[in-house]
């Protein structure tokens, strides 16, 4: 208290309450509300003190302007806003009536008396401390609350009777057991915005539920790509569907949103536990990312009994676990699963047979996967276990609905590049060749039950590899692969994406880039699910800590990570080793240029990779038959990466020592693997593995041997770690024939000082791989228009 004698304490105020209606609920945390006549307040030294309107009105805002001022104070008075023992209230000023209301959190509240407000804790702050800035909330425009709902509160107060008035008194600060959250008001949505996104979506189909638009537009996804709008109106009605679209171009919500749509119709009705949909995928990473994505996009439906609607059932994660939640009431209705899981559950659980042949809608992601042997005698089983069920609960042969999606479906794709045999393409009735989607589907409608004949959405009918994808080749020796990749990360730093055929290779040039300081991370199919997903976390994570600092992010895979996955910001994908295939060439650089974004795709091979398996590849992904006819210098298609001779020179000792260091960490590791392995299986046989040396494996033994040779002794290993990190500490700079920083053309030092040029290599510019190959392409096509 100042001592002024119009100022009132808070506790002496008389409050009165007013009515909120109830059609408002909630109103996001706006529970009650409460004003006062003839009462002002002037916030001093960051504090709030009321004066009654006889010493002079005080003016706090504009006409224009509204404020909430919310201030979180332990057992303290004369606060704006008080928190006692976890009560909380807020002040709202209500410039045009000259009334101060109060609005309050009145669930489960209780009267608190007097000697409660001065019993603070000892934690709490002297009453006579300024308000900090970040206590003080104000909202200055109520754009997100109806016209005249605040107003209307306080002006029909004012026909209250006096004796309302008087009954207020210190028990009228009440308050919830749950916090008052703040900017409670910011968190509705803008409806006048949210109508203008969703217009596209809904010129699909009108008929789309509000709670899928909203989750739509709150993703970011304002309007559909070209295989969602052609796909979505067919899905809606039922129609088997067979697309193509390229990778990151949206085919899972373009199956995704019609299976949500029946999802949120079926909240409505009775049935609710019986199962939609099945959706599977070809490896256990995609189905984990379908399922976050359909999630995210019902997320505000997804509580209470439908926590567990959307539901991923893999391998490498807990069975019992999937039982479990299977168990659960309302549980299951979607299911993302990969084959071999899924077929695990239906032999063990013979009662899921019943509840999944009743699905609705059967989708096949990345479908094409289903061709090639080896990969379809799973799914043939489940299909059959639930087709026969299905027909005898039906008491007739009735099928589901069936879309199948991928990038490619082209039977050449998936011949090997190694060997000359391919599949045959039959003819049509005029004695043509049928068209690659046309002899999919015959592979797939001999082993798929379709309802009819499915409809084919084919939106990249001639690109096989994005447009947006900049290719580009190195050539170099076998031996040189390692050194040649050092060099792509140190001179285009950025988030990278490498692929190897071997999970072996993997591991090795994961220790080796580590071992040169740069940031990597893997991922191959021997790894546990647990650990895949974590080292994506990692990876994802440290991504954005390098980006800010100018440094490369790499992430090696083996091919589990070439399906559907979208892994975000990969602005480089590096195949050390070509593809098998064609198709998987596809799906690896599909994982750059996601959506709307560009990206680098790099091949390393030798010059007798380059003459076979890339010569058929490039004919293999040429657009046209008659382009791969003329296209007789194929080379020139794949633009060859420029190459800096000195600076590759520079690099050569460190990454000796690196492949050498990483070479006797993976030989350790693997005969520490291997030991373990033989000392157990002798102990489960009852024998001496040393005992009897005339009965050992020779291919171990030379097996052994051979890693032998690759491992180090202590010393070398330290001397060699200490020679690596002096010259990971020199400085790499672009032309070695300078003596002094200040001398040649370009003053090094001044850049240096000044931070101009690459962050890695001194004198050498900032470069950018998708900028340097658009540049060297806009030239070559400049040259042409010349000759």
């Amino acid at each position: 208290m100042t001592g002024n004698k119009n100022e009132i304490h808070a506790r002496d105020l008389k409050w009165k309450k007013v009515e909120v209606n109830e059609a408002l609920d909630d109103f996001d945390g706006f529970y009650g509300l409460e004003e006062i006549d003839g009462v002002d307040i002037k916030v001093v030294n960051g504090q709030a003190h009321f004066y009654s309107k006889d010493g002079g009105e005080v003016d706090l805002t504009n006409d224009k302007e509204e404020k909430i001022i919310v201030k979180d104070v332990k057992g303290k008075e004369d606060s704006t806003a008080k928190n006692v023992k976890g009560k909380k209230d807020s002040v709202t000023k209500n410039v045009k009536g000259k009334k101060t209301s109060v609005t309050k959190d009145v669930k489960e509240t209780k009267d608190i008396k007097d000697e409660d407000v001065n019993d603070g804790d000892d934690d709490d702050s002297d009453i006579d401390e300024p308000y900090n800035e970040d206590d003080l909330i104000e909202f200055k425009n109520y754009d997100d609350i109806k016209e005249g709902e605040l107003s209307a509160a306080s002006s029909d107060s004012e026909n209250d009777d006096d004796d309302d008035e008087n009954k207020a008194s210190d028990s009228d600060y009440e308050s919830a057991n749950d916090e008052l959250k703040t900017n409670v008001f910011n968190s509705n949505i803008d409806l006048d915005d949210t109508e203008i996104q969703l217009v596209e979506w809904q010129k699909i189909d009108e008929s789309l539920s509000m709670t899928l638009l909203q989750g739509l537009s709150k993703l970011g996804f304002i309007k559909p790509t070209e295989i969602q709008a052609k796909a979505i109106p067919y899905a809606l009605k039922g129609e088997d569907i067979m697309g193509k679209a390229s990778t990151g171009s949206g085919k899972t919500l373009a199956y995704g949103i019609p299976i949500l749509e029946n999802l949120i119709k079926s909240f409505h009705g009775k049935d609710t536990t019986s199962c939609i949909s099945l959706i599977f995928t070809p490896t256990r990473e995609l189905a984990q990312q379908v399922t976050k994505h359909l999630q995210n996009v019902t997320e505000k439906i997804l509580t209470g009994n439908n926590k567990y609607a959307i539901l991923s059932l893999t391998g490498g994660l807990s069975i019992q676990k999937q039982e479990r939640l299977l168990k659960y009431k309302g549980s299951g209705r979607i299911i993302i699963a990969t084959p071999g899981r899924f077929l695990e559950l239906l032999e063990k659980k013979s009662e899921l047979i019943d509840r999944f042949a009743e699905i609705k809608t059967l989708v096949l992601d990345e479908a094409d996967r289903l061709l090639q042997d080896g990969h379809f005698d799973e799914f043939e089983k489940i299909l059959k276990l639930l087709s026969q069920r299905r027909h005898q609960l039906q008491g007739k042969k009735s099928y589901w609905q069936t879309m199948i999606f991928s990038a490619t479906f082209s039977i050449d794709l998936f011949n090997k590049l190694s060997s000359n045999h391919s599949i045959s393409k039959l003819k049509n009735k005029n004695g043509e060749e049928e068209g690659e989607l046309e002899t999919v589907l015959r592979h797939l409608m001999d082993k798929i039950h379709f309802r009819s004949k499915p409809l084919i959405i084919d939106t990249n009918p001639e690109d096989k590899v994005s447009s947006q994808i900049k290719e580009s080749l190195i050539e170099c020796a076998p031996l040189e692969r390692d050194l040649y990749t050092y060099y792509f990360l140190m001179m285009y730093p950025g988030q990278t994406l490498i692929f190897c055929n071997a999970i072996d290779s993997v591991k090795k040039l994961n220790s080796y880039l580590n071992f040169l300081n740069i940031s990597s991370f893997q991922i191959h199919s021997s790894m546990t699910q647990k650990n895949r997903l974590k080292s994506l976390e990692r990876y994802e994570k440290q991504s954005h800590h390098n980006t800010i600092l100018g440094k490369p992010t790499v992430l090696i895979a083996s091919d589990v990570a070439a399906r559907g996955l979208d892994i975000p910001g990969i602005q480089h994908v590096i195949h050390y080793h070509l593809p098998r295939t064609a198709d998987v060439y596809i799906h690896r650089s599909g994982r750059t240029a996601r959506g709307t974004n560009e990206g680098v795709s790099v091949m390393i091979c030798s010059p007798q990779e380059a003459m076979g398996p890339l010569r058929k590849l490039r004919k293999v992904l040429s657009t046209s038959k008659k382009q791969a006819a003329k296209n007789k210098k194929w080379q020139k298609t794949v633009p060859l990466m420029p190459i800096d001779i000195d600076v590759v020179s520079q690099l050569k000792e460190r990454t000796q020592l690196a492949a050498e260091l990483a070479d006797h960490e993976t030989a350790s590791t693997s005969l520490h693997k291997d030991d373990n392995w033989l000392k157990k299986a002798a102990d489960d046989l009852g024998i001496d593995v040393d005992s009897d040396d005339e009965n050992k494996d020779t291919f171990l033994a030379k097996n052994k041997t051979k890693k032998m040779n690759k491992t180090m002794d202590k010393e070398e290993v330290k001397y060699a770690k200490i020679k690596l990190n002096e010259l990971l500490h020199e400085k790499i700079r672009k032309d070695m024939r300078k003596k002094y920083l200040t001398g040649g053309l370009t003053n090094l030092a001044d850049n240096l000082v000044k931070k101009r040029g690459h962050e890695s290599i001194i004198g050498h510019d900032k470069t950018d791989a998708l900028e340097m190959l658009k540049a060297k392409k806009a030239k070559r096509d400049t040259n042409k228009s010349k000759n």
